[in-house]
């Protein structure tokens, strides 16, 4: 399957504005720090590693407006939902942390829902819901979305793991980790409220923690 590429220049996006003071909730390695953008490092994601113009890489940061869309994004992110058994090990917990996150700026997002989306020329379904194998392709519209609209801070989308929650990318050459504040981690190995928290979300969607 190959979904379309972005057309150049895109144009007219719909925008959402974080004011300032917006709680963010990541779900993240612990050897990262609360607020650190990934430089790009690790396997690829829908929107995320990818180059500016000069081929520079753009830093990036995952972030959602839940706890609970945090979890579902990273730890439970690639359990198949027709999966007959659908387990997670304790380990996967173990080597995360939980961070709260506020803005200390307003930020400019360009939203990836159905108005930008159709007149752009691409579906909801291609772009937020198609298969990891397609990353390669996805990362095109992170890429165009970064090249043509300069006073985009980021990406906003619903959630495709924790709908209808609002998941985020930022970029790490317009947003710096000054840009937020942060409220208190957890990490998986200390804090078992942590532990608890993704036990009783798995509960929800039907996924075991095992050891």
């Amino acid at each position: 399957m190959t979904i379309r590429k972005p057309p150049s220049p895109l144009t007219s996006p719909d925008f959402a504005v974080l004011p300032r003071g917006t709680a963010l909730h990541r779900v993240h390695r612990t050897t990262w720090r609360a607020a650190q953008f990934n430089p790009g490092l690790g396997a690829p994601t829908r929107f995320a590693p990818f180059c500016d113009g000069a081929g520079a890489p753009v830093p990036s940061l995952y972030a959602t407006a839940t706890l609970r869309a945090a979890i579902h994004e990273t730890i439970f992110h690639d359990i198949p939902a027709p999966a007959r058994i659908k387990t997670v090990r304790l380990d996967d917990v173990h080597i995360r942390t939980h961070s709260k996150l506020l803005t200390n700026r307003d930020l400019q997002l360009v939203e990836l829902r159905s108005v930008t989306l159709n007149k752009w020329g691409i579906s909801r379904s291609d772009l937020i819901s198609s298969s990891p194998v397609l990353y390669g392709q996805t990362v095109l519209w992170a890429t165009a979305i970064h090249r043509d609209i300069a006073s985009a801070d980021g990406l906003v989308w619903t959630s495709n793991q924790c709908d209808p929650d609002d998941a985020c990318l930022f970029f790490g050459d317009r947003v710096r980790e000054s840009d937020f504040t942060v409220v208190w981690s957890r990490d998986g190995v200390n804090d078992r409220s942590f532990v608890k928290d993704v036990r009783d979300e798995g509960r929800r969607r039907g996924i075991t923690l095992t050891i």
